[in-house]
């Protein structure tokens, strides 16, 4: 492997994407921060092949890594301008009861590194995609290769996103010829957002239990080796969903335009992806009419909130496939020729259901995890009854892709339920888990473990009832008879 290429990747994200978060001048705790310089990095250094392509050079380690430079130099340009000193998270060391849960998350995290270095990939949505176009691109310096003199017919792996072809050509050329270390990448930060997230909300102690047991989702741990476009689409749709939300608590316009570009990252990622942007625009659009915003800006902000992720859409689609891949591609035959049949709507719901959220499958995938959520939800509304905001945000996210999966898959019968279903579920996951850190009979618990924690002269005294005094009793001089 070479090192010194792994090292100037890893630098080229995060000064990138570190860049590009500058822009939008948001207020972010130092952790998060650096998480979304990482995460924002990725899809950034990914157009740089398609560049390359684009200006008919040969695709080569040098050619690559002078784009790199020059697009790592272009998106640091706002951190040159009125250069400030970074803000350094400030070291915590955690609690002993945090270490057992922390130990068991770190070995997960050391086993995704390792499969992701030390295996190829093997899903054959790649095998016959992304990664054989990266692996023949690589080979003859050029995307249009003779790749395409094989017959796919069988597959329309090919005709999906350059994010993974890309990325995979890039690290080939400079780190390995396996690739796929980029994952790790995103996995690392997007794990220490998610506790931080937790950590802002929680005891330590209940922070580093649901970290660890959002992180030992079977299947969703998986992917986090196993090279598709799944787990990065649900990064990213959920950041954007998380920031949408910071954007409804404090109105500050930038966290709005931040959701905005995550969204449209995540349509990068996966461009079915924006029906569900679609459908999710329903949030802002009610609160917008609730405060009563002038119908010019409410028009300005859900038009932002579409076009930007149909701007990827158009890039994916109209650029990269009509460019790059010299074979007809029509994206209305994948459309359900009867959409008069609303039937197949519900029978997609009922599948999903009884297949995987509570069918023997779903066990397999999604462990206890849905269940362990259902049931707080039930919870909470025998015993407690009140939900917060940031909870009740959480529950609309959880319904739109509840109802938006069945919906992709009535307008496109390849959304088949075992794979794509399965796999879009992932995005319900960090949400559920949004809702489980805001769960009313959650919170009061971790109230109960800091109040347990603190010595007794610094807890909180409970509030004392003062006893009503007794009213003095006022005797009346006895009436007068008249005469």
């Amino acid at each position: 492997m070479n090192f010194p290429g792994l090292i100037f990747l890893v630098m080229a994200h995060y000064l990138s994407g570190r860049g590009l978060l500058r822009l939008f001048k948001l207020q972010l705790p130092p952790v998060q921060a650096t998480c979304f310089s990482f995460l924002l990095g990725v899809p950034i250094l990914s157009f740089a092949p398609c560049f390359v392509q684009i200006m008919g050079i040969p695709i080569t380690f040098n050619s690559i890594f002078i784009t790199l430079a020059i697009w790592t130099f272009l998106f640091t340009i706002p951190l040159l301008i009125n250069f400030k000193r970074p803000a350094f998270p400030k070291i915590v060391l955690p609690e002993i009861y945090e270490l057992p849960f922390l130990a068991l998350c770190l070995g997960l995290i050391v086993l995704s590194v390792w499969r992701c270095y030390y295996y190829p990939p093997t899903p054959r949505d790649m095998l016959s995609g992304p990664e054989l176009l990266a692996e023949y691109a690589v080979r003859e310096k050029n995307m249009i290769s003779s790749v395409y003199t094989i017959d796919l017919h069988t597959t329309n792996n090919y005709f999906k996103s350059p994010y993974i072809t890309c990325l995979q050509i890039i690290y080939k050329l400079l780190v390995q010829p396996f690739g796929q270390l980029w994952m790790s990448v995103l996995y690392l930060p997007f794990v220490v957002f998610i506790y931080s997230i937790l950590r802002e909300r929680l005891t330590p102690f209940l922070a580093s239990m649901l970290l660890f047991f959002f992180m030992g989702v079977p299947d969703l741990f998986a992917y986090s080796f196993v090279m598709l476009y799944d787990y990065s689409n649900m990064i990213f749709f959920f950041s954007g969903f998380y920031f949408l939300v910071k954007y409804l608590e404090n109105k500050q316009t930038n966290y709005f335009a931040f959701s905005v570009l995550l969204f449209g990252i995540a349509t990068y990622v996966r461009v079915e992806t924006v029906v569900l942007i679609s459908m999710m625009a329903l949030l802002p659009l009610y609160t917008f009419f609730k405060e009563r915003m002038p119908l010019k800006q409410v028009a300005i902000r859900l038009g932002m909130m579409i076009a930007v992720p149909l701007v990827f859409y158009f890039i994916c689609i109209h650029i990269f496939v009509r460019l790059f891949v010299p074979i007809p591609f029509n994206a209305s035959n994948d459309l359900n020729p009867n959409l008069a049949d609303i039937s197949y709507f519900f029978e997609r719901i009922k599948a999903m259901n009884s297949v995987l959220i509570f069918g023997h499958q779903g066990l397999v995938v999604y462990g206890y995890f849905m269940y362990v959520f259902m049931g707080l939800l039930i919870a909470d509304l025998i015993f407690v009854r009140k939900f917060n905001l940031e909870s009740r945000y959480a529950l609309f996210g959880i319904t739109v892709i509840y109802f938006g999966l069945p919906l992709l898959g009535y307008l496109l019968p390849l959304f088949d339920i075992i794979n794509t279903t399965k796999r879009g579920l992932f995005k319900a996951i960090p949400m559920m888990l949004l809702y489980m850190c805001n769960s009313g009979i959650v919170l009061k618990l971790s109230e109960k473990i800091k109040n347990w924690e603190l010595p007794k002269d610094k807890q909180m005294p409970k509030p004392k009832v003062a006893p009503v005094a007794a009213r003095p009793v006022i005797k009346q001089a006895p009436k007068k008879k008249g005469k």
